[in-house]
């Protein structure tokens, strides 16, 4: 069983700098191959349906893959948010220890990630050129 004191802030935070570790980076990539892949199976489709299938493994195993680890990294700060009660603490302007500040600051560094800003738009440009490419060829093409 992990003591208090054998908390590990993936991101650096004891660093005293919200750095990004190398996995979360790769992980990061994983997650916009797979956005990408999943976004251009219906436009292969048609033009070569094997290729469609690949893209649709590459962009399910990737998702797979990336949400496996963030659900793994999020249980670990949840974890550490009931061990430490830390929401009633600062709900109730209690004094916190200095791991509770560790745990703090890494929470902060997660919702300040670029990496997620990025993710999102990525997302959402890709997705609305998925759609946009799929009324085109669907209905308007024809």
């Amino acid at each position: 069983m992990k003591k208090n004191s054998d908390f590990v802030c993936y991101d650096c935070f004891k660093l005293k700098k919200c750095k990004e570790s190398a996995v979360s980076w790769l992980l990061f990539f994983i997650a916009l191959i797979a956005v990408i892949s999943l976004r251009a199976v219906n436009v292969v489709l048609d033009a070569s349906p094997i290729f469609a299938k690949v893209l649709w493994y590459i962009g399910v195993l990737g998702f797979f893959i990336f949400f496996i680890y963030k659900f793994r990294y999020d249980q670990i700060l949840h974890r550490e948010l009931d061990k430490t009660g830390l929401k009633d603490k600062l709900l109730n302007k209690k004094e916190l220890s200095e791991h509770d500040r560790e745990v703090l600051g890494t929470i902060v560094c997660k919702l300040s990630s670029k990496k997620d800003k990025i993710n999102y738009f990525f997302i959402f440009v890709s997705s609305a050129l998925a759609l946009a490419l799929a009324i085109y060829m669907d209905f308007i093409k024809k």
